[in-house]
């Protein structure tokens, strides 16, 4: 039994030491774009990059870490979050992914002209639906109330109209 326990908690150390260092390195991650040179090609022994929209390559980098940075800071709040409204997290999340898409993309000719906003409406429903429901769970545990009443009036609407 205390042997679970030790592995558990070095599990819990080990990942909470992991997104604490990634944590502390984001500002880092942010000024990577000052190691790209000033012009349309940034070349390394990796890969060669070219940055044909932005005309020049610490542009591009500057922009697309510009939406990386919070898209993956968001993602470890919502995958460390332990409250019952953390599923309306994936919302801003989904619109920087949406945004980080059409920094990589280099064909795009604006960028965050509002467009976003309609390609994420399946997510804010998505989400605020599961948050509504999370918020009425932890409601009923709290007050005692029971909840299957609101359940079967909302997966029989027709039958309220038709009686």
């Amino acid at each position: 039994m205390q042997k679970k326990s030790i592995k558990a908690g070095s599990n819990y150390l080990l990942t909470g030491s992991i997104v604490a260092v990634i944590l502390a390195t984001t500002p880092y991650f942010f000024y990577t774009y000052e190691v790209v040179p000033d012009g349309m090609v940034w070349d390394t022994f990796l890969f060669t990059y070219t940055s044909n929209h932005y005309e020049h390559a610490v542009l591009s980098v500057w922009t697309i870490f510009g939406k990386f940075i919070p898209f993956y800071l968001l993602m470890i709040w919502f995958l460390t979050c332990k409250h019952w409204w953390y599923h309306c997290i994936l919302i801003p999340t989904a619109m920087y992914g949406y945004q980080l898409i059409q920094a990589l993309n280099d064909d795009v000719k604006f960028m965050d002209k509002g467009e976003e906003l309609g390609f994420i409406v399946p997510v804010v429903v998505a989400c605020l639906s599961m948050s509504y429901l999370a918020r009425t769970k932890v409601f009923d545990k709290v007050h005692g109330i029971d909840i299957s009443e609101i359940e079967n009036y909302v997966k029989k609407p027709s039958d309220r109209f038709f009686k």
